[in-house]
């Protein structure tokens, strides 16, 4: 039998469940599985007239890259409102400087889209007005109005736990000084009790995203973006999966859609959002959407994601200064979204599903929250499910023991694992030095046994580079690529001084993670994730022999081939 496709003359680097690393020269498809793994010569006796053949000049064949926590659907809002990402501040800066600098920026693309009914903009950085900065202070509606009082506008925070609008906004979505507080996130006010303009959380932007008329992006705009991402992102990168965490309903329609279409070139999974844990009939209305999503293997949706925190809830108060600075209250910790028993009550009842539950927490006392409710969750339903932590900066010694006895899985974003201007400026500000070099604690989860995958949270971070994640695991260190802060932080690693390189991973354990355990999350490790007889063919070839390159390279690498399915799809 001949190959349809041979790749021949690299150096296949793959690692599976069993921690081994399969290697090879050659990968032979045929339709759109691999039938054969070869060494040496022995892949000439399956060439034919008609099978292609890429010579990989003796370049690494590493399997499909996955992403397993991202936001492709809210680049949306990258790619059609005002970018602000470039925006930065520093502790040269007053707020009020940064909050200048953001309008100039606003006022330009206003020009620019004198059409639009929401002016729109994405990128803005809270640290600018908590801390990082001097003079901090928040910026409010007036600022905006400063710039655009007649139209609505919304700005999303790079991170989108917060939003920053304008009067007309408030207006339109018939919100007054009369607007109940929220439950969960906070609605920033004035003296009289109106809206100043800052929303932090899912269900304070809720009141805005929900009574803006017109505000979601509409179906065929999320398809242009999804469509978008995965050319133009996603396959030059690499990823053949990834994990939309969080998206609308017409972004939902848009996967289902391109799905049926044939116009998706790779593996979506995506996540039903339990918005409000205090609300269990929420999980009654999920249950009936199971399935009804799912188009082939192409895009489905297992399971249900719940947010603990917005901002870091801590064990430990932040430090004094963030605290009066900021205007909190004493020992202030960050503020849970859920009292205990009501978040145990309601992982319990989204585990009842038998769906996989994905949990967003950060900070130690959130981490804990959320091992306690999985755990408690797990043991009354009997369904561990592979249920998953995602991102895990603070995290307790005994909590890392217990993520690992639980069997959950731990998400985590190693483009943050760097001591850069982020934890110079922003972390030790409110968690101090000590706290600051312990966290995102990535080789102690390996330690612990826990299954450990990774993603980007783009567009929270762009690009969503998985060489960039790897580099950043294996030396928790800025690369050279990022100019600005490798010339404030080059050679400093994110670690206690006593072993600075206590939580760097191997090559090994970085590419596992960028691959073989982002399909076990999603429960596809015994169709891709791992160049093996069988499997599906998704396979991709880089640049350069990644085991010889030296570290402080890493970053840099490329992707020449993406296949899926057994087809070149870059």
């Amino acid at each position: 039998m001949y190959a349809d496709l041979a790749l021949v003359n690299g150096k296949i680097y793959s690692v599976s469940g069993d921690d081994k690393v399969r290697r090879g020269s050659c990968v032979l498809v045929k339709g759109d599985r691999i039938f054969k793994v070869c060494e040496g010569d022995e892949e000439q006796k399956y060439i034919g007239k008609a099978t292609r053949v890429i010579d990989c000049k003796g370049h690494t064949i590493l399997p499909g890259l996955c992403d397993a926590h991202c936001h492709p659907s809210w680049s949306t809002s990258f790619f059609e409102s005002c970018q602000l990402f470039d925006v930065t501040g520093t502790q040269e800066n007053t707020s009020r400087q940064v909050i200048d600098m953001y309008l100039e920026k606003l006022r330009g693309f206003i020009k620019s889209h004198e059409n639009a009914e929401i002016i729109r903009a994405i990128g803005w950085n809270r640290a600018f007005f908590s801390g990082a900065c001097k003079e901090s202070r928040w910026p409010s509606r007036h600022d905006i109005d400063r710039v655009c009082s007649d139209r609505p506008v919304v700005m999303e925070s790079y991170c989108q736990h917060a939003i920053w609008i304008n009067t007309r906004a408030i207006e339109m979505a018939g919100l007054d000084k009369n607007t109940p507080d929220v439950a969960s996130g906070e609605i920033f006010r004035e003296e009289d009790g109106y809206p100043s303009g800052i929303f932090f959380e899912m269900e304070a932007q809720s009141l805005i995203k929900n009574n803006l008329k017109n505000y979601d992006y509409s179906v065929e705009q999320y398809k242009d973006t999804i469509k978008r991402f995965q050319n133009e992102v996603a396959l030059p990168l690499g990823i053949t999966l990834y994990n939309d965490c969080f998206h609308t309903e017409n972004a939902t329609e848009a996967y289902k859609e391109l799905a049926q279409e044939g116009e998706l070139k790779l593996r979506v999974r995506g996540v039903h959002h339990f918005a409000d844990c205090k609300d269990l009939s929420m999980v009654d209305d999920i249950e009936k959407k199971i399935g009804s999503c799912d188009v082939g293997d192409i895009f489905q949706i297992n399971t249900i994601k719940i947010f603990f925190e917005g901002e870091f809830m801590t064990m430990e108060p932040y430090e004094k200064k963030a605290i009066e600075e900021q205007n909190l209250p004493e020992g202030y910790c960050g503020a849970e979204f859920y009292d205990d028993e009501t978040a145990k009550k309601a992982t319990a009842k989204a585990l009842g599903t038998g769906m996989q539950v994905h949990i967003h927490a950060m900070g130690d006392r959130a981490v804990k929250q959320a091992v306690d409710c999985l755990e408690y969750g797990q043991q009354i339903t009997g369904m561990k499910n592979r249920n998953v932590i995602a991102h895990l900066m603070m995290v307790r010694d005994e909590d890392i023991q217990r993520i690992g006895k639980n069997e959950i899985i731990c998400n985590c974003q190693p483009r943050w694992m760097i001591y850069d201007s982020d934890a110079d400026e922003f972390y030790q500000e409110m968690f101090g030095h000590e706290r600051t070099v312990k966290i995102y604690p990535n080789k102690q989860f390996l330690d612990a046994g826990c299954v450990v995958s990774y993603g980007t949270d783009f567009p929270v971070t762009p690009p969503p580079d998985p060489f960039h994640g790897i580099h950043c695991a294996v030396t928790r260190s800025v690369f050279k690529g990022d100019e600005k802060e490798y010339s404030r932080y080059k050679g400093a690693v994110l670690g206690p001084e006593s072993n600075p390189r206590q939580d760097c991973v191997t090559l090994k354990d970085a590419v596992k993670s960028s691959t073989w355990s982002g399909a076990y999350q999603l429960f596809l490790e015994d169709v891709t994730g791992s160049i093996q007889e069988g499997k599906s063919a998704e396979i991709v070839v880089i640049d350069r022999d990644i085991e010889n390159t030296p570290q402080e390279e890493l970053y840099n690498t490329k992707v020449c081939h993406t296949i899926f399915k057994g087809k070149a799809v870059y």
